[in-house]
C-alpha cells in the first residue's frame, strides 16, 4: 500500500542553446558564442537528465548525470535530493539520509525536501521522524502542497495501523484542497475500514462530485459500501458500470467471478479490527450495548478471538436496524456511460431527455466535450432518495 506522494522535482526544460548570445570580437566580423547559462542551470539540466535515466532504469547514466550536476553547483539543495532519490532507489538508505540532510544543512526551510524527506522516512518505518519532516515542511508559509504533505502524513499514520491519526490528518488534507478526489477516496476506505458505513457514503458523494470520470477501485468499493449496507439495488448499479467502464480491470472480474469477495479495503478492515484502537472501539460498544453481561466482556478482553466473537452480535444486530429503517424502495440514479461518437444530442434522443435537462443535471454546457468512460445523470440527482 505505498501511496505515498513525494513532492516531484519541478524543473524547467532548459535548453543550453537558449542561453546563448553572439558577440563580435573588436575589428573582426567573425561571430562567437558565448555561454550565458548559469551553473545552477546546467545543474538543472542535469538533474532532468539524470531523473530521466533513473525512470528507465538506467541508474549508471543517472549517476553519472549527477555527479557532474554536483560538479557546476555543489552547493545546489536539488542536486542533493536528486542524489537521495537516487541512493534510495538503488537501495542505498543510509547514503539517501546524509543526502537529504545535507540538503537541509544548505536549506532548513526548503519544504519539497522536508515533505521528500518525510516520505522517505516514512518507507523505512520511522514514523515519528517522518512527521516531524511534514509538519516542518507545512509550517513553511510559502508552501503550496500543504494539503498532500497532510496526506502523505496521513498515509504514513495508516502504513502503522494508527486510524485516528490516519483520520485526522486526512481532515486537514481535506481542509486545504476540498476538491482533493484521492484524499475523498482514501477517507471513503478508512472510514469503510473502521465499518462507519454511513460517514463512508457521505465522504464518497463528495468524492463523486469532485471527478468527471470514475475509477475501477472508486467503484468496487462504492459496490462493496452499498452491499455493506444492505442496500442491493444500488450496490448492482456500481457493479453495472464498473464491467461496462473497465471490463478487463481486476475489479471487473472479481465482480463477475465472485461479488468482490475481497478488496484492499476489506484488508484493512482486518487490520483494523486487529489493531489497538479498533480493539478499544470493539469494547467499547460492547460495553454500551451490554451492559449487564459483565462476564461475557471480561472474558472478551481476555482474547481477541472472544472480542471478535463478541461483537459480531451487535454489527448483525445494527446491520439489520439500519437495514430496517431505510424505505423498503430504494430509488437509484439512471445513468449513461459516454461511449465513442457520443453527444449531449444523442444521449438526449436515445432516452427521450431534454438536453437541457441533462446538462442542469450534469453541470454542462453545449460547448462540453465528452470523453469515452465520463458518468452522465439521467435524472436529477438532487431529488434522488438519500441512500
Amino acid at each position: 500500500m505505498d501511496k505515498f506522494k513525494p513532492v516531484i522535482f519541478t524543473l524547467t526544460a532548459l535548453s543550453l542553446l537558449s542561453g546563448c548570445v553572439t558577440q563580435e570580437y573588436a575589428g573582426d566580423n567573425t561571430p562567437v558564442v558565448q555561454n550565458d547559462s548559469s551553473n545552477d542551470d546546467i545543474a538543472l539540466t542535469r538533474i532532468s537528465l539524470a531523473l530521466g535515466y533513473l525512470k528507465m532504469g538506467n541508474t549508471t547514466q543517472a549517476k553519472s548525470n549527477l555527479e557532474k550536476a554536483k560538479r557546476f553547483a555543489p552547493k545546489l539543495v536539488q542536486v542533493h535530493t536528486a542524489f537521495a532519490h537516487y541512493y534510495e532507489t538503488v537501495g542505498e538508505n543510509k547514503l539517501a539520509v546524509e543526502a537529504y540532510e545535507q540538503a537541509l544543512s544548505l536549506e532548513s526551510d526548503d519544504a519539497d525536501t522536508l515533505n521528500n524527506y518525510g516520505v522517505f522516512l516514512c518507507r523505512q518505518n520511522r514514523l515519528e521522524q517522518a512527521e516531524k519532516q511534514f509538519l516542518k515542511a507545512i509550517a513553511v508559509p510559502s508552501y503550496l502542497q500543504v494539503a498532500q504533505s497532510y496526506e502523505n502524513l496521513a498515509l504514513c499514520h495508516l502504513k502503522a495501523d494508527n486510524f485516528n491519526q490516519a483520520e485526522q490528518f486526512l481532515e486537514k488534507a481535506i481542509q486545504h484542497n476540498p476538491s482533493r478526489a484521492a484524499v475523498m477516496l482514501q477517507m471513503v476506505t478508512l472510514q469503510y475500514a473502521r465499518g462507519d458505513y454511513r460517514q463512508a457514503q457521505l465522504y464518497l458523494k463528495k468524492f463523486e462530485k469532485s471527478v468527471r470520470r470514475f475509477s475501477a477501485e472508486a467503484l468496487a468499493l462504492a459496490y462493496k459500501l452499498y452491499k455493506k449496507q444492505g442496500k442491493t439495488s444500488v450496490a448492482n448499479n456500481y457493479g453495472v458500470m464498473l464491467v461496462k467502464m473497465f471490463p478487463t480491470s481486476w475489479q471487473a472480474k472479481q465482480y463477475l467471478v465472485n461479488e468482490l469477495a475481497q478488496i484492499p479495503a476489506d484488508e484493512l478492515a482486518l487490520r483494523y479490527q486487529k489493531s489497538e484502537q479498533g480493539l478499544a472501539s470493539a469494547k467499547k460498544r460492547i460495553v454500551v450495548l451490554s451492559p449487564g453481561k459483565k462476564q461475557a466482556v471480561a472474558k472478551a478482553e481476555n482474547t481477541r478471538q472472544t472480542i471478535a466473537k463478541a461483537e459480531e452480535k451487535p454489527k448483525q444486530g445494527q446491520k439489520r436496524s439500519n437495514v430496517a429503517s431505510q424505505p423498503q424502495t430504494t430509488i437509484t440514479i439512471p445513468v449513461h456511460v459516454v461511449e465513442y461518437g457520443d453527444s449531449l444530442f444523442s444521449i438526449s434522443k436515445k432516452y427521450n431527455i431534454f438536453m437541457r435537462s441533462i446538462q442542469r443535471w450534469n453541470n454542462l454546457k453545449e460547448s462540453s466535450i465528452l470523453r469515452v468512460g465520463d458518468v452522465i445523470y439521467l435524472s436529477n440527482p438532487n431529488k434522488a432518495a438519500k441512500s
